[in-house]
């Protein structure tokens, strides 16, 4: 098993992994560990998901092979850029790694790599300073990290929610207006209902009075014209 999934075994159940029997011994947990490195493995869990965003927990339904895959490579890289000559912390895993399925007791492949390690220069001191030195390397890794996914939701998340929030603000306006504009659609159609009535009557009446006026106008004429004529002719 890799250094990352060593690591990441504190937290996670691969399902191809066999279940591991339960250790009687009341200083280990039933996944193997001792108690100890649970616990303060738990609370490191803790203050990593406190500096992330609210929605991205990180829990074990959300870790695919995939995304475990990914990040093994990512510190696989960020190991191998710093690693400097010589055995060392890394060096150290390396090799445990190595005979981990030949010497399965993790206490006694310890002493044995470090025996062979010694012999090329490694020194508990080495050792130890080396792997504070990944963890400085690993500390400023998850800083960056984390500015890095601020930054995306600053940038990105953060701006489509704005936008999205704009969007539904202008869909109510609209939503409204077209209440309204559908209102006056209504109302303006009564009142052409309305104003057509009135204007047939109108021009009813109007009519009728054009006829009638047209009527006794002609007939006043005539009689006019008639009573002139018999006064010119017979007075």
């Amino acid at each position: 098993m890799s250094i990352f999934k060593k690591a990441l075994g504190l937290f996670v159940e691969f399902e191809d992994e066999e279940p591991k029997a339960s250790n009687q011994n009341s200083s280990w947990s039933e996944d193997g560990l001792p108690i100890q490195v649970k616990q303060k493995a738990t609370q490191i869990f803790s203050v990593v998901n406190s500096n992330l965003p609210a929605n991205a927990i990180v829990n074990r339904a959300t870790l695919s092979q995939g995304v475990i895959d990914k990040f093994e490579k990512h510190f696989e890289v960020l190991f191998d850029n710093v690693n400097l000559p010589g055995p060392d912390y890394y060096e150290f895993w390396k090799m445990m790694e190595t005979l981990e399925v030949a010497v399965p007791d993790e206490a006694v492949r310890m002493n044995a790599v470090f025996s062979t390690l010694k012999v090329q220069g490694l020194t508990k001191e080495t050792l130890v300073s080396s792997a504070e030195k990944y963890l400085e390397v690993v500390e400023k890794d998850k800083i960056e990290f984390t500015n890095a996914v601020s930054s995306k939701v600053l940038g990105e998340i953060e701006g489509r929610k704005n936008a999205i929030t704009s969007l539904e603000d202008k869909n109510k306006q609209n939503a409204e207006l077209i209440q309204k504009l559908t209102a006056e659609i209504n109302e303006n159609t009564q009142k052409i209902t309305s104003l057509k009535k009135e204007t047939i009557d109108e021009e009813a009446k109007i009519n009728n009075n054009t006829n009638g006026y047209n009527l006794a106008c002609g007939a006043m004429l005539a009689k006019l014209t008639s009573d002139i004529q018999k006064i010119k002719t017979s007075l």
